[in-house]
């Protein structure tokens, strides 16, 4: 997500400095609810979540909307206490004024919000990216999948990628999509979950904080589950970076 050159996760990781123990801000109205239940409305809200602040135009331009559009959304978080005007300037004769979202925390209750909805709403279309760069992948005129390959291997039942012959497929030719899928079962107590979780953050915090020049997305799930007498739980894998 882009906001003036600067990514959104570089915006929040500058205005959160020093405001962590902050409490957050509670929100208490259904309209404002709303904001947050709309993950485009909330990229309009993030936009303003900047220690310098933003414009109206700025938002207009970034986003793609009129001017009216744009002031419509900015006046409409000032009524509901979103946004806060910083300052104002002078530009070509006139004042601009210059908001700010002057907070970095909200909470909201489950009477205003749905849980399950919410997370629907915000990690759903990452889930149909995984899904459709998975299926581009797979049939990429390079070196397409030509099918799938089960296999029992000690550790349980194994979901591979495979080519016509039915052999592993493998990313070994160039213009191949660098794209890694895998997923799989663990039999863990509950410290070596705890364990796990942690080398896990510590690895993706690792990574977190370059900047490079390509966006990647890392999904990772690690969850118990109470009812696995019903699901294969194939382990899966699908391709490699080269």
């Amino acid at each position: 997500m882009q906001a003036g050159g600067q990514t959104s996760r570089g915006i929040l990781g500058t205005l959160m400095t020093g405001e962590e123990s902050r409490p957050p801000f509670r929100v208490t109205c259904p309209q404002a609810a709303d904001v947050f239940r709309n993950v485009g409305e909330f990229r309009l809200l993030l936009h303003f979540m900047r220690p310098e602040g933003s414009t109206v135009a700025a938002l207009a331009a970034e986003r793609g909307l009129s001017l009216n559009a744009a002031y419509r959304k900015v006046q409409k978080f000032c009524r509901l206490h979103l946004l806060a005007v910083l300052r104002e300037e002078r530009r070509a004769g006139r004042a601009v004024k210059v908001y700010r979202c002057p907070h970095t925390a909200f909470f909201i209750s489950r009477d205003l919000i749905s849980i399950e909805e919410q997370l629907t709403e915000t990690f759903g279309p990452y889930e149909q990216l995984l899904r459709r760069n998975l299926l581009e992948a797979s049939a990429n005129p390079v070196n397409p999948v030509e099918g799938l390959l089960f296999q029992v291997r000690p550790d349980g039942l194994w979901l591979l990628p495979a080519t016509r012959s039915g052999e592993r497929w493998r990313p070994d030719r160039p213009g191949t999509p660098a794209h890694v899928h895998s997923s799989g079962p663990l039999y863990l107590d509950y410290q070596d979950a705890r364990a796990l979780e942690r080398e896990l953050y510590d690895l993706f915090d690792r990574y977190r904080g370059r900047r490079g020049a390509a966006p990647y997305l890392l999904h990772m799930v690690l969850t118990p589950l109470a009812d696995a007498g019903r699901l294969a739980l194939p382990h899966s894998g699908y391709t490699e970076f080269v």
